[in-house]
C-alpha cells in the first residue's frame, strides 16, 4: 500500500500541500514499484493507497492514484483501486465533532463517484484508537461520524444513483439515490458558515430530513431551508401525486 501521493504532481494536478522529502519519497516509491510491475509483467490485481488529508485534497490524490496506474498501463479493467486508510482532520480535539463528521459525509459523497473501487475509513474499531472517527473507544457510543454512514446506507438500499448538480458552492457536496422507498439526497456542508438550502427535484416533494451538526445528532426534522457550518443530512422525498 502506497502511504500517500500528498506530494504528487503531473500536468493535471497541482502539488500536494505538503512536499516534503518523506512525502515526495512516497510518490517516487509508488512510481518505481508501478515501473518495475510493467516491466516485469507482474499481474497487479489491486493497488491500495492511504491518505489523511482534508476532503478536497484526499479526493485529489484519489484522482492522482487512478492517473497514475493508468500512466503505467494498470487501467480500472485489470487493477482495483483501495484507498485503504482515509480519514479527514485529523487532531485529537476533532475526533468525535461535528467538523470531523462533515468532513467524512464530504468524503462519501465525494468518493460516490470518484475513481475508485474500495473505500476504508480508518477505522471502524469500536474500543480502541485514540483516532477512531466512529466510535467512542471509552464508551463504545457512536460519534456524529457513525451517522454519516447510516445515511449513505439509505441510499445503498435504495440501490439507484441519481445524478446529482449543485450551484458550485465551494464545501457544499450533494449525491442521491431512489428506490422503492422513495428518492433520497445526501448533502454536507465542510466550512465554517451555514449555507442555504434548496433541492430541485422533478416530480419529488420534501417529506423529512435527518441532520447532524454541532448541536444535533441524527436528529429528525420536518423543515431544512439551511445547511448549519460543519453537517450534513439526508433528505427523504416521496413523488409529489403521494
Amino acid at each position: 500500500g502506497s502511504c500517500g501521493f500528498y506530494a504528487a504532481v503531473n500536468a493535471s494536478f497541482v502539488p500536494g500541500a505538503n512536499s516534503s522529502p518523506q512525502y515526495q519519497h512516497f510518490v517516487t516509491c509508488a512510481k518505481d514499484f508501478l515501473s518495475a510491475a510493467r516491466a516485469n509483467g507482474w499481474p497487479l490485481d489491486f493497488f491500495s493507497f492511504h491518505s489523511y488529508s482534508n476532503p478536497d485534497e484526499a479526493i485529489r490524490q484519489v484522482k492522482y492514484a487512478d492517473w497514475i496506474l493508468n500512466e503505467y498501463g494498470f487501467t480500472s479493467d485489470r487493477t482495483e483501486r483501495i484507498y485503504n486508510e482515509w480519514l479527514p482532520y485529523v487532531a485529537h480535539e476533532n475526533v468525535g465533532s461535528a467538523k470531523q463528521a462533515a468532513g467524512i459525509a464530504t468524503e462519501l459523497i465525494e468518493l460516490q463517484n470518484g475513481p475508485c473501487d474500495v473505500a476504508c475509513i480508518y477505522d471502524a474499531r469500536c474500543g480502541v484508537g485514540n483516532y477512531a472517527p466512529l466510535f467512542n473507544p471509552l464508551t463504545y457510543k457512536p460519534h456524529k461520524a457513525y451517522y454519516a454512514y447510516t445515511a449513505f446506507n439509505e441510499l445503498r438500499k435504495r440501490g439507484t444513483a441519481v445524478k446529482t448538480t449543485t450551484d458550485g458552492t465551494k464545501g457544499f457536496h450533494a449525491c442521491a439515490a431512489k428506490g422503492t422507498d422513495g428518492l433520497a439526497v445526501f448533502v454536507a456542508n465542510d466550512t465554517d458558515g451555514a449555507m442555504p438550502l434548496t433541492v430541485a427535484a422533478a416530480g419529488w416533494t420534501f417529506a423529512k430530513a435527518v441532520v447532524t451538526d454541532d448541536r444535533r445528532t441524527a436528529a429528525e426534522v420536518n423543515a431544512l431551508d439551511e445547511l448549519p457550518p460543519h453537517s450534513f443530512a439526508l433528505l427523504s422525498l416521496r413523488k409529489a401525486a403521494e
